[in-house]
């Protein structure tokens, strides 16, 4: 699946409302046919609250829901809501990228020496 229908599908699932990160076309054409149509469906099901999130765990976050996904070995995704609203931003990325999402919420503590 090509950048722009993915990003077509995905509009059609949660709006013109909804954020891409920068690298998200760079990943999604990393994605065999049968992995981009898994991450397509699970973003339907997160829509339709079918799929169990979290609220992060950092004061400054507690407005949002989030939602986190392994897609291939080195792929991940991190799927953003706000609180009885909309979703508001899908970031493909590497592994760095999703841990830096990760300890920003507040999900994860920094594995790096005196931090």
């Amino acid at each position: 699946m090509d950048s722009k229908e993915a990003r077509q599908k995905l509009l059609e699932i949660f709006g013109s409302q909804i954020k891409f990160n920068k690298d998200f076309d760079k990943y999604i054409i990393k994605l065999k046919e049968g992995m981009a149509a898994e991450l397509i469906e699970w973003c339907r099901k997160c829509k339709e609250d079918k799929e169990i999130g979290s609220v992060p765990q950092k004061k400054e976050f507690k407005n949002l829901y989030v939602f986190f996904r392994k897609i291939a070995s080195d792929i991940r995704v991190v799927l953003i809501k706000e609180q009885n609203s909309d979703f508001i931003e899908i970031n493909l990325s590497g592994h760095k990228i999703y841990d830096q999402a990760r300890l920003k919420l507040g999900y994860k503590k920094s594995s790096y020496y005196g931090s």
